[in-house]
C-alpha cells in the first residue's frame, strides 16, 4: 500500500489583476503536514490548454481569458490525486484545498516485467503511439537565471512561440521564435564575464526526452545503464512505473542517474527527474564549459533536471522542463572559491494544431545564441499581465532592484 500523504492549496483571486479580458488566480501549494511547498505542480484551466506550474516556493499565477468560459481549475502533482476546484469558489476569499496522495492497493498492481531493459526498449518504440505525430504550436514562458551564491547576477525571461515538431521523426526539430523578452540591466562586468548561458529556449527544449530520447538513452549508451523498477506511483490518477536508472561503474564518460515515470497501460513517459553523474569532474566540466580564462577552473558540483508531460485524449504533450547546475569557480590567485547556479526553465502555457507553420530561418532562435543578448532591459510591464508565466521565487522587479541599478523602460 502506498504511503498516504496530504497537501493543501491556498488560493485567491487578486482584484488588482481583474481586467475586462482576463482574470488572474494566484496561490500556493503546500504540504498539509509539514507546510513545505510542493514544487512544479501543474495548474491548468479545465477545458482549455492554458496552464502553468508552481515555482520552488509552491507559488503560481494563472491568467485566464474571460472568453474561454473557464469554470474549474485543475491541480496535478506527482504522487497525488488530481484536484479540481470551481473557479467561482476562489473569487472572494482565500481557500484551502487538501490534496491526498494516491495509494496503490496491492490487488490493483499490474504485474511488473522481469526485464527492465526490455521495458525501456518498448517504451522508446511506443513514442510515436503515445505522442503527437502532427506539428503543434505552443505558447511558452521561458526564464534563465544566474546566481552568485544567493544573489542574482542575471535574469532573462520571455514569451516564446514553439513549433513543436512531430514525435515520429527525430530529424524534424522543434523551432523557437521570440515573441517578447526582457532582462536585468547593468550587471557587473566581472560577473558577466564568468557566466553566460548559451542556447536559451532551444537548449531547454532538449529536455523533452520523448522527442530527444538520445539525451538520456542513445543506442550506444543504453547498455551502460542499470535499470530497476523501483515502485508504483500515481500521476494524474493513473498508475505509473517508477524506473530507476544509474550509470554503470565501468563507464567513465558522464551519464545520468534518475527516475522515469511511465504510465503502466500505455508505456508513455509522463515525467522524469535526473542528474548528471559528476564523479569524473574533468569530463563533466567539458560538457558545460565552452570558454573560460586560462587562470580559472570551473567545476560542476550539482545538477538537477526535471521534465513533465500532460495527457490529452490519449496523447501526451510536452508541458514543463527545468534544468539547474551549480558550479564551483576557482581563480588561480584568489584564496576562496565562488559558487554560481545557472537555471533554465520553460513551460508550455497554451497549444494549438491550427495554422501551424515553420518559422523562417531569420526568425528562429538558434541553439548557438546567448539568449540574454537577444532581449532588452525590463520593459512594457503592462504587456506581461495577461500572459502566463512561472511565478518566480521573487518578482523579477524585486530581484533586479537588489542590484541597486536603474532600469530603463523601453519598447521592443
Amino acid at each position: 500500500m502506498g504511503t498516504v500523504k496530504s497537501a493543501s492549496i491556498i488560493l485567491f483571486i487578486s482584484s488588482k489583476y481583474k481586467t475586462d479580458t482576463y482574470v488572474t488566480v494566484e496561490g500556493q501549494v503546500i504540504d498539509k503536514v509539514t507546510n513545505n511547498p510542493l514544487v512544479f505542480v501543474s495548474v491548468s484551466a479545465v477545458g482549455s490548454n492554458v496552464g502553468t506550474v508552481t515555482n520552488t516556493e509552491g507559488k503560481f499565477t494563472l491568467n485566464i481569458e474571460n472568453d474561454l468560459n473557464v469554470s474549474q481549475i485543475s491541480f496535478k502533482h506527482l504522487g497525488y490525486k488530481n484536484k479540481i476546484v470551481p473557479l467561482s469558489s476562489l473569487k472572494d476569499k482565500n481557500v484551502t484545498i487538501s490534496m491526498e496522495a494516491f495509494a496503490v492497493p496491492i490487488e490493483e498492481v499490474i504485474v511488473r516485467p522481469s526485464n527492465p531493459y526490455e521495458l525501456i526498449e518498448e517504451i522508446l518504440r511506443k513514442i510515436p503511439e503515445n505522442y503527437c505525430v502532427e506539428a503543434y504550436k505552443h505558447m511558452a514562458f521561458y526564464r534563465e537565471t544566474i546566481k552568485k551564491r544567493k544573489k542574482y547576477v542575471s535574469i532573462s525571461e520571455a514569451i516564446v512561440e514553439i513549433y513543436k515538431a512531430p514525435y515520429d521523426n527525430e530529424m524534424k526539430n522543434d523551432l523557437v521564435k521570440l515573441y517578447k523578452g526582457r532582462k536585468s540591466a547593468n550587471v557587473k562586468t566581472q560577473d558577466t564575464l564568468i557566466m553566460k548561458l548559451k542556447g536559451g529556449p532551444q537548449t531547454a527544449l532538449l529536455l523533452d526526452i520523448a522527442k530527444n530520447p538520445y539525451v538520456l538513452f542513445s543506442d550506444e549508451n543504453l547498455e551502460n545503464y542499470l535499470f530497476e523498477i523501483d515502485e508504483i506511483a500515481n500521476i494524474n490518477d493513473n498508475q505509473n512505473y517508477v524506473i530507476k536508472f544509474t550509470q554503470k561503474k565501468n563507464h567513465e564518460y558522464p551519464l545520468f542517474n534518475g527516475k522515469l515515470y511511465v504510465e503502466i497501460k500505455s508505456l508513455a513517459i509522463t515525467a522524469a527527474e535526473f542528474s548528471l553523474n559528476l564523479e569524473n569532474e574533468a569530463e563533466a566540466s567539458k560538457m558545460f564549459v565552452r570558454k573560460k580564462p586560462l587562470f580559472m577552473t570551473i567545476t560542476p558540483i550539482a545538477t538537477n533536471y526535471v521534465v513533465k508531460f500532460t495527457e490529452d485524449n490519449g496523447k501526451y504533450f510536452f508541458s514543463h522542463a527545468r534544468g539547474e547546475v551549480m558550479f564551483k569557480v576557482k581563480w588561480k590567485k584568489k584564496l576562496f572559491n565562488s559558487k554560481y547556479t545557472v537555471m533554465t526553465e520553460i513551460a508550455s502555457t497554451d497549444r494549438t494544431n491550427k495554422n501551424v507553420i515553420k518559422y523562417p530561418r531569420n526568425e528562429q532562435l538558434k541553439s548557438s545564441i546567448v539568449f540574454e543578448e537577444k532581449v532588452h532591459p525590463f520593459a512594457d510591464p503592462e504587456f506581461w499581465g495577461k500572459y502566463n508565466t512561472i511565478k518566480p521565487e521573487e518578482s523579477i522587479e524585486n530581484a533586479i532592484n537588489k542590484y541597486g541599478v536603474r532600469l530603463k523602460i523601453q519598447n521592443n
